[in-house]
């Protein structure tokens, strides 16, 4: 009897012995730490600025498309030019913006307010980017989309990009 209470003892030491957690397994990852509020603001705002950079490309692709866009009449020059000056409104407000990297400080206040900044210069982009699709789709009818749509395809693709910076800073569209 007592030989096999003996058995039967060392085998659950060695089934609890088994199941044991080692603190330090090197095969193991660790678990990562809770994210702070202040690392997960600066995570969303170099994810915004991130967007912001690869808006301005589109952007700069629908100002390429705009100025290279052939004009057959007066009205249709005037409106290129408008539509031009509309989308290089919205890099401008932008292009400062992706030579600015955001610091890693550790200031909630700081970071908050920087993402302010960042959505309310991306709706300002937006807001031009609206007026340039607004003049090319003034030239269209319901079933002729217009001598320019091929500005207004890569304005949209634009408008596009900038909105996934607005997503990924956390804000909100401001349509008027």
């Amino acid at each position: 009897m007592r030989l096999l209470l003996l058995a039967y003892l060392v085998a659950l030491l060695a089934l609890v012995g088994c199941g044991a957690k080692k603190e330090n397994d090197p095969a193991k990852p660790s678990l990562p730490e809770a994210a702070t509020p202040a690392d997960k603001l600066y995570e969303q705002l170099r994810a915004g600025v991130f967007q912001i950079d690869a808006s301005l490309s589109s952007i700069e692709d629908a100002l390429g498309e705009a100025k290279s866009a052939k004009a057959s009449t007066d009205d249709i020059k005037q409106s290129l030019d408008d539509i031009s000056a509309s989308i290089d409104s919205a890099g401008e407000i932008l292009a400062e913006q992706s030579a600015t990297q955001v610091e890693k400080n550790g200031d909630v206040s700081s970071y908050d307010k920087r993402r302010a900044e960042l959505v309310q210069m991306v709706n300002d982009a937006l807001h031009d980017l609206r007026d340039a699709r607004g003049i090319v789709d003034s030239l269209g009818s319901d079933t002729d989309p217009g001598p320019l749509e091929s500005v207004g395809v890569k304005i949209d693709v634009a408008m596009d990009d900038l909105r996934g910076a607005l997503e990924a800073l956390g804000g909100k569209e401001e349509v008027e």
